[in-house]
């Protein structure tokens, strides 16, 4: 279930497969949540820090983790950053304002805290959105995935923390 690919060069995981089975571990209710869930991949590099594919044939879902640039430095857009600003505060993110986008500045442990604890969920989201639909092709979408992901956060972060250590630290 769980894949990982070449990052591609300039490019690196910031999760290993150990990193995902851990987290997993801790996620009440996996195995609902993981219902028709055919894999889940750390990706190479590709627009965006994830994806969501789902198989109308077999009705499965597949989770792409994308590969980060090596200095793990990110340029937000300001809607997304001020979507995820709470996250990035409580995970310890450093970031500067630069012409109209912000400069975000993970370290190791920040990046796998943000990608755990909110991309996968988010993620996460979507499939279990999918699968819950009765008509298949008319889903909740971005909407549903980030609540899910965000509510989900809250409740994971203790436990986080208690696994992984506190990102904030880090620095």
């Amino acid at each position: 279930m769980l894949d990982r690919e070449s990052a591609g060069r300039g490019f690196r995981h910031v999760l290993s497969k150990r990193d995902l089975q851990a987290f997993i571990d801790l996620i009440p209710n996996w195995d609902q949540l993981s219902q028709n869930l055919e894999r889940i991949v750390l990706a190479g590099h590709h627009p965006g820090d994830a994806a969501y594919a789902f198989y109308h044939r077999e009705e499965t879902g597949a989770i792409f983790l994308h590969a980060w640039h090596e200095d793990l430095w990110t340029e937000l857009t300001p809607a997304y950053f001020e979507a995820h600003a709470d996250i990035f505060e409580r995970i310890g993110v450093s970031f500067d304002r630069v012409q109209g986008a912000f400069l975000c500045r993970f370290t190791e442990a920040q990046a796998k805290a943000f990608m755990l604890l909110h991309v996968f969920m988010h993620e996460l989201g979507h499939h279990h959105n999918r699968l819950h639909q009765k008509h298949r092709r008319s889903t909740k979408g971005e909407d549903y995935a980030e609540r899910f992901a965000t509510m989900r956060f809250n409740e994971l972060f203790p436990a986080y923390l208690r696994v992984f250590g506190d990102p904030k630290l880090s620095a």
